[in-house]
């Protein structure tokens, strides 16, 4: 009882401290939502749709073939693509690249009048221009030739456009190659008929473009990791950054009533303790106490505001509690250890602070709980906030038990060695 009764002092001391509590619970929700709003507001990142105008020019080669350039207008406007393509037909190139040029499209899409013809006659269709550069049939541009002009400021919107226009400029040779091996074949087996011929290898090119009318040959998809239930909403941006503040903010907020050790030291109060019939171990105890019920009700606030304030789902509550009370012990336990060898209250806010830092950077606590690789991936798991971030990040999409256990072996392990270090420092100050 007198280990929590000098605890729940230090503790009141601390929440007290109004310069203290902006450190500890303003600063890092400032930050959440100051790169929350950078990136995508409350939500997850967000590309809108690409405003697109498509010039479809080519009326086809002959009746029962069906048109290329319908092939490649009704993949642009496939419901597959509608969340990531905006478009809109318009009659003339010219009327195209005014509306680029206007700022009203992104892209246009400018498919020649000989498409289809080209094809029929065993020519080649390309992706022609290179982006963002003007080039008009009349003035020497190949027939088989789909143009793409762009507004020269954009580059993802203009990428996805030329994607998909290369993927069907792709299906469209593959069709004129089934044609020509189909031909090609048949002439091998015996088959002489001019006619014939034509007709097998029209046959064959329309079996295989009919594959792909009215559906996009590649869809673009954004997929998060899945390791729950598919009903889950993926965390937004704020809440991942929120997380890796938090942790940061903690170390912070461990710090002070572990220096209150060394401030009670330098004015004599704890010295004073010492000599009542309180032994040392309880004093200590109610010290370590202390520093662990500030982080760990700092931690449950800043849990609590992104839950009010972002709309975080931190995920299952069980999984939570103990991932929060791993980071308090965490936090406590090397906040104790930076203080434990430091002998004045300036030597320890410089050691810890350069510390603390240190360790933010390498364990990825100003990304987040965004999932990284390589090198990176490996350095932060030799940081107890690096395990911390990597327990939170499977939560925040979904995990439960098993996806945590990992993490929060690491992070205990952590912190049993920084307490048995600290508590050794401290005996032998204080013996």
């Amino acid at each position: 009882m007198r280990a929590l009764s000098i605890a729940w002092k230090d503790t009141r001391h601390v929440y007290r401290n109004i310069a203290g509590l902006a450190m500890m619970l303003v600063a890092p929700l400032v930050l959440a939502t100051a790169l929350g709003a950078a990136f995508g507001g409350a939500g997850n990142f967000i590309i809108p749709a690409v405003k697109t105008v498509v010039v479809d020019l080519d009326s086809g080669a002959g009746a029962g073939t069906p048109a290329a350039g319908a092939t490649l207008t009704s993949m642009l406007t496939s419901p597959g693509l509608a969340d990531l393509l905006a478009v809109t037909q318009v009659d003339t190139p010219e009327a195209a690249r005014t509306a680029v040029d206007d700022g009203d499209a992104d892209v246009a899409v400018i498919i020649p009048a000989g498409l289809s013809a080209a094809l029929m006659a065993g020519g080649a269709p390309g992706s022609g221009g290179a982006p963002g550069q003007e080039r008009a049939p009349q003035q020497g541009a190949s027939a088989t030739e789909v143009q793409i002009y762009k507004d020269p400021t954009l580059t993802i919107g203009p990428a996805i456009v030329t994607a998909v226009v290369q993927s069907g400029v792709q299906a469209m040779n593959g069709a004129r190659a089934a044609a020509l091996t189909s031909a090609q074949l048949a002439a091998s087996a015996g088959l002489t008929d001019p006619n014939e011929l034509t007709d097998l290898a029209t046959k064959a090119a329309a079996a295989f473009a009919q594959t792909t009318q009215g559906e996009a040959p590649v869809v673009l998809e954004a997929r998060a990791p899945r390791t729950g239930a598919d009903t889950r909403k993926d965390p937004n941006v704020a809440s991942q950054v929120l997380v890796g503040m938090m942790i940061f903010f903690m170390l912070f907020g461990a710090s002070t009533p572990a220096r209150s050790i060394i401030d009670e030291h330098r004015q004599g109060t704890l010295s004073r303790l010492f000599t009542t019939p309180t032994r040392r171990g309880v004093i200590l105890g109610g010290k370590y106490i202390a520093v662990f019920l500030v982080v760990l009700i700092q931690s449950v606030i800043l849990l609590l505001a992104g839950r009010l304030f972002f709309g975080a789902h931190w995920g299952e509550i069980g999984p939570v509690i103990v991932l929060t009370l791993c980071g308090a012990l965490s936090a406590a336990s090397l906040a104790l250890l930076m203080i434990s060898f430091a002998k004045t209250p300036g030597q320890a806010g410089a050691v810890s602070s350069a510390v603390f830092v240190f360790l933010a950077l390498i364990g990825g606590n100003f990304v987040g709980t965004v999932n990284v690789g390589g090198t990176f991936a490996l350095v932060r798991r030799f940081t107890p906030n690096g395990w911390l971030l990597e327990g939170w990040d499977h939560l925040l999409y979904g995990g439960s038990w098993d996806s945590i256990a990992l993490p929060v072996a690491a992070v205990l392990a952590f912190t049993v060695v920084f307490f048995a270090v600290a508590t050794l420092f401290f005996r032998r100050r204080y013996a």
